[in-house]
């Protein structure tokens, strides 16, 4: 291996990268072995350095280079497979002839002359400066800057490599040379290449003057798959990745100047994420004469037209089976046959159902909603209020309440993000008297938790009380409406429009300005970050609801964030019964997207009365919208109004009932919801009056 010559005395580092920019003679098209035989020479070199270094302390004569080899092995060693992987990715990169004529991937190129310039010395200022620099020249693909870091670390062996095995007594100079090149390894190790790799994406920098603001605001993961479709759409048409973004951004800045228009829809369109993931995506798609694979094109059919996918799926396997059933068996009448094809209708149609939904998420890719960053803090224009609708049972139920709302808190502390209780007391047979003192006991502890984080720069807790009212249908004195009332109430409250908490404890001057409410159980358990991560999904343009004037109800972005519900570890401990069925439980720090078939074939999920909707949304939809007394089981159906995203990423833990009698009564209660709301299967639905009015849904 030939050891580089150091850079030239008085050339400045971007001096050096305009030089190998301008030396370098693109070969588009081409692709070589070039690394990966270099790879496989390197694999030998080293293993012949490595025991040479360790004959040198057996025969007692160790120079200070062999020391460096010696104790630093394992970690050599260790580069090695990292660096096999990386080479079909390094492969397939742009090519460059050099001045040697040789043909060669161009990130590796520029790792061996950036790292000569340096005198084998990296540091992460340089590497950027050197960048800068070459790519006022020469625009390096996405994937060319990731594959710099095995680049580097491929020609930082080399030179350690030919230094140790050069037959002469090794000098100071080379002990020096190999002593920096493992300096530069460690390094490299430790760069954190996100954070800087992400200034010298050109495109990047493109997508950053989006009009709408949204795109330097948004958390690292979403900016990735915003990079990644730019990538894709850049390798199946003849524009580079720069001109994709151009093209999104230009499109972004036409939009914006578009007059008389409502304000989310302007803010939608003027995003940039709208051309590249959301409806405007076909129009970019045309400018630049994108020709996607066929898997692409199957995906995109199927979510415009998943009804002719699923539902008749489901009905033409169920058809099918019972019918491939039914010619096993004679019957000696059609009635009999009759009679077995009703039989068979259930157990069929739920095998059909399971297998559509393994297709779906087999055929589809789940996919994260975009989020802005507030894991530094809620904006105020973003201010939140997590809230617990609950009964006061005991004093002990109470405490627990109270002490959980507290554990809300810690993880997910923001000026911005505030918590409260909505309470009732129990149903009563006659009427009650509201002064109780499990009343006065809950918001004596709110106001000493209110005490011990004051000054704490963060949310505060407030408390919302209800009296009880008579329930003709059920005949027994009952907080109205029971949780949907409580919040439908707590709405109104925010919005000033009705104060139906005769009791409250707290800040209420905070209440005006509370955007959205975040609801939980009484024992859900609200993970570390969960709720900013929530409130900067809901927050991001993409996902911010657009109403339907004429039917009212949400046909755009959503109006209802649904977080994974999991199972906690202390739920399956409980009984048998919970650890056999509750499956997978607590959190997974490696857990991203996972496929949902609603979500991923319809772009919506299903609310299930845990998450984040928008005060102002909600209000205007379900207002007024429903017969009272007749919904027990409200989060499907208002779901389908306000529209629910089903954010996979974002967990929150549930628990998961110990004895088998209250997993039945639970069931038994969804059961009869479901029933309560096939009405809405239908042209005409009761409004809350119990008028007859067109189903919008």
């Amino acid at each position: 291996i030939k050891v580089p010559e150091p850079a030239l005395a008085g050339e400045t580092l971007a001096d050096k990268a305009l030089e190998c920019a301008r030396a370098m003679a693109w070969v588009p098209g081409k692709t070589s072995e070039h690394y990966a035989q270099r790879l496989k020479s390197l694999n030998g070199l080293i293993q012949n350095v490595l025991a040479a270094a360790g004959r040198s302390v057996s025969s007692g004569r160790m120079s200070e280079e062999q020391r460096w080899l010696r104790e630093n092995r394992d970690f050599l060693r260790s580069q090695m497979p990292a660096l096999q992987e990386s080479a079909g990715a390094l492969s397939q990169t742009e090519h460059v002839r050099t001045s040697t004529k040789e043909l060669a991937p161009r990130p590796l190129v520029i790792a061996e002359e950036l790292l000569s310039a340096l005198h084998y010395r990296y540091d992460d200022s340089s590497f950027s400066e050197y960048l800068r620099a070459l790519q006022t020249v020469v625009v390096l693909r996405l994937n060319e800057l990731w594959e710099l870091v095995p680049a580097l670390k491929l020609v930082l062996l080399e030179r350690i490599a030919a230094v140790a095995l050069r037959t002469s007594t090794a000098e100071a100079e080379e002990e020096t040379a190999v002593g920096d090149c493992i300096r530069s390894l460690y390094e490299l190790r430790q760069t954190p290449w996100t954070d800087l790799l992400e200034p010298l994406i050109l495109f990047d920098q493109v997508l950053r003057e989006d009009p709408a603001g949204a795109y330097a605001q948004m958390d690292a993961a979403t900016r990735d798959r915003y990079r990644q479709e730019v990538v894709k759409l850049a390798n199946y048409s003849d524009h580079s990745e720069l001109e994709i973004a151009q093209m999104a951004l230009s499109y972004a800045r036409k939009s914006q100047r578009k007059p008389d228009r409502d304000a989310r829809v302007a803010l939608r369109h003027s995003h940039v994420g709208y051309y590249l993931l959301a409806e405007g995506r076909e129009q970019l798609h045309r400018k630049a004469d994108v020709r996607l694979p066929f898997r692409d094109h199957f995906q995109a059919f199927l979510r415009r037209h998943p009804d002719e996918f699923y539902p008749f799926g489901v009905e033409t396997l169920t058809l099918v089976m019972i019918l491939v059933i039914l010619s096993w068996a004679s019957f000696n009448s059609l009635w009999n046959a009759l009679f077995a094809a009703l039989v068979l209708l259930i157990p069929c149609s739920q095998s059909a159902v399971e297998i559509m939904n393994y297709l779906a998420m087999t055929l589809l890719d789940p996919q994260l909603l975009p989020k802005l960053d507030f894991s530094n803090g809620v904006p105020e224009d973003f201010t939140t209020m997590v809230v617990v609708p609950t009964l006061l049972i005991n004093e002990k139920q109470v405490r627990q309440t109270v002490r959980d709302l507290e554990v809300r808190y810690v993880g997910n502390m923001s000026p911005n993000v505030h918590f409260a209780l909505l309470t009732d007391l129990p149903d009563s047979a006659e009427q009650p008297h509201e002064d109780d003192p499990l009343v006065d006991l809950c918001g004596k502890l709110i106001r000493e938790l209110n005490e011990k984080y004051a000054g704490k720069g963060a949310g505060t807790f407030a408390m919302f009380h209800r009296h009880r009212v008579y329930n003709r249908r059920e005949g027994v004195w009952i907080g109205w409406e029971r949780k949907r009332g409580k919040l439908l109430d707590f709405n109104k409250l925010i919005l000033g429009e009705h104060d139906g908490f005769p009791y409250k404890v707290g800040d209420l001057s905070v209440l005006p300005g509370v955007r959205y409410v975040l609801t939980l159980d009484s024992d859900t358990q609200l993970p570390r970050g969960a709720a900013h991560q929530l409130i900067g999904t809901m927050a991001h343009p993409l996902c911010r609801a657009i109403i339907d004037s004429k039917r009212n109800v949400v046909t755009h972005g959503y109006g209802i964030l649904q977080p994974r519900v999991g199972i906690g570890v202390e739920s399956t401990s409980q009984s048998r019964l919970a650890s056999i069925y509750s499956e997978w439980t607590g959190l997974d720090i490696y857990t991203q997207a996972v496929s949902d078939v609603y979500q991923d074939l319809y772009g919506e999920g299903s609310f299930v009365g845990k998450g984040l909707y928008e005060v102002s949304i909600i209000h205007r939809v379900l207002d007024k919208r429903f017969p009272r007394n007749a919904i027990l089981s409200h989060d499907l159906i208002e779901g389908a109004y306000t529209r629910v995203g089903l954010t996979t990423d974002i967990k929150v833990l549930d628990f998961y009932p110990s004895r088998y009698s209250a997993y039945a009564r639970r069931k038994h209660r969804w059961v009869r919801g479901d029933w309560q709301i096939v009405e809405w299967l239908f042209p005409k639905v009761p409004d809350e009056s119990g008028r007859r009015v067109k189903n919008p849904i």
